[in-house]
């Protein structure tokens, strides 16, 4: 009796309970109210700190701390006479190991070159090789403690050749190069070069 009791009364009985409808007192929120509600909770976190920057307005251009100009000497190279011509060498000379001849170019001159013609023969008779370097100080100073360097300019072993070496701007000081004759291949014995070089700014 007890169990059919308890079946019947759960037939009578709704397992969901119906929607409640809002009270007619309960006052709807504005929107003024919700703005102020919303600014009262403050989100802290990376995040957060991300979103507010992104927030901020861009400006339309940023400020750049502006760096104080100040001419260097490469600025100042002039007053070279185009055209000009210097001889440097022009003579016949016995080479065993090595000669050097050293030249100066003047100072402002904005593009120098050296030219010239060589030919070498063996004292004995026949071509024999020899070569052109073109050194600033510096090298040649390389060059004569036998240490290995760079050099402005190289003609390799040639019994003859026409030499066009660009040198660079001396601005506003002189520069000393050095122009050497190497006789690599000693065991011919001296050599007799005949030489013309100048030097055009």
């Amino acid at each position: 009796m007890g169990g059919h009791y308890a079946y019947r009364r759960m037939q009578q009985v709704p397992l969901v309970a119906p929607a409640v409808p809002p009270k007619s007192s309960e006052k709807t929120m504005s929107y003024a109210e919700a703005k102020q509600a919303a600014q009262a909770v403050k989100f802290v976190g990376p995040l957060a700190e991300y979103m507010a920057n992104q927030e901020k307005p861009t400006p339309a251009a940023e400020e750049v701390e502006t760096v104080t100009w100040v001419p260097t000497a490469s600025d100042h190279v002039g007053g070279s006479v185009v055209g000009s011509t210097t001889p440097i060498l022009r003579k016949t000379f016995s080479v065993r190991s090595a000669v050097q001849v050293a030249f100066q170019v003047p100072a402002h001159a904005a593009s120098p070159r050296l030219r010239g013609t060589f030919q070498s023969s063996a004292v004995a008779g026949g071509d024999a090789p020899v070569e052109v370097l073109v050194l600033s100080d510096d090298e040649y100073s390389e060059f004569v403690n036998r240490r290995a360097g760079d050099a402005i300019f190289i003609a390799e072993d040639a019994p003859a050749a026409n030499i066009n070496a660009s040198l660079p701007p001396t601005l506003n000081q002189p520069a000393r190069y050095h122009l050497i004759f190497r006789n690599n291949s000693r065991a011919e014995g001296k050599k007799l070069v005949k030489a013309d070089f100048r030097l055009e700014f």
